[in-house]
């Protein structure tokens, strides 16, 4: 069964009251909606990665806080962005403003969709992207035996990904940078390491590939162990206004990790 995202009701009203009465903006987030959110996609770091900060050492649990704080950012940037979109449904189509119950209702249909459905494949992002930048690692500590790799859609190609299925290369070449799972959300896919026997793809099957770097989102033309990162700086989340820049890079007034 897969993990939901928690928030009570309670919460939520008092959250859209508080925006309402004009008591919360983008510019006063929340402590308990940025820590709910980050509960939840840290637990899914934390599966995918396959344990928390007390079961790794060394280069492991170095990429581990990397990638913890990414989620601690992209959190923040998450939490920004709602209130910002439910500050945006307080005035009707007219300018005027809302009704508080008309507010209410759209407010928690808002909530849902940002939080229960967007964030079911933000948190799956999370362990398969925290799987796959655990897998770079177990790479780079194998390629003198096992230098090939190979994309692998796993028998569940969709059109993003179909066209890279069986697609090989060494595991210096610059390709892997952009050409690693995740290359959407929900995706499955994953990184296969073969012997120096293995074929390479052809000079024309690159060529072919690399041609087809577009059809990837930007926000996933990236690779979790050399990012660094779980979400990449390219996500919508991360697209903040100029006046807004300074706030953005104090993690909007929001606290970063500690031990956890």
């Amino acid at each position: 069964m897969k993990e939901r995202f928690t928030y009570d009701s309670n919460k939520i009203r008092t959250l859209l009251d508080g925006i309402y009465l004009g008591e919360i903006t983008e510019y006063s987030i929340p402590e308990d909606l940025y820590f709910s959110i980050v509960s939840y996609l840290r637990s899914g770091l934390y599966q995918g990665f396959g344990g928390d900060l007390t079961q790794f050492k060394g280069k492991d649990l170095e990429l581990l806080e990397d990638l913890r704080t990414n989620v601690y950012h992209f959190s923040g940037g998450k939490a920004y962005s709602q209130i910002k979109e439910y500050r945006s449904l307080l005035l009707d189509e007219n300018g005027e403003l809302r009704k508080q119950s008309e507010f209410t209702k759209l407010g928690e249909q808002a909530f849902e969709t940002w939080n229960e459905n967007w964030g079911l494949s933000e948190r799956s992002n999370c362990v398969h992207n925290a799987m796959i930048a655990n897998k770079w690692s177990e790479i780079e500590r194998n390629k003198d035996l096992l230098p090939i790799l190979v994309f692998d859609t796993t028998g569940n190609g969709c059109p993003i990904c179909a066209p890279y299925e069986g697609y090989s290369a060494d595991a210096n070449d610059p390709i892997w940078g952009w050409l690693s799972p995740t290359l959407h959300f929900n995706c499955e896919c994953l990184i296969r390491q073969e012997e120096s026997d293995y074929p390479l793809s052809s000079k024309e099957e690159t060529e072919k590939v690399e041609g087809l770097k577009e059809t990837v989102p930007e926000a996933f033309q990236m690779n979790p162990y050399f990012d660094r990162e779980i979400f990449s700086q390219s996500h919508p989340y991360f697209d903040t206004p100029k006046n807004d820049i300074d706030f953005k890079n104090n993690n909007y007034g929001l606290p970063l990790p500690e031990s956890d």
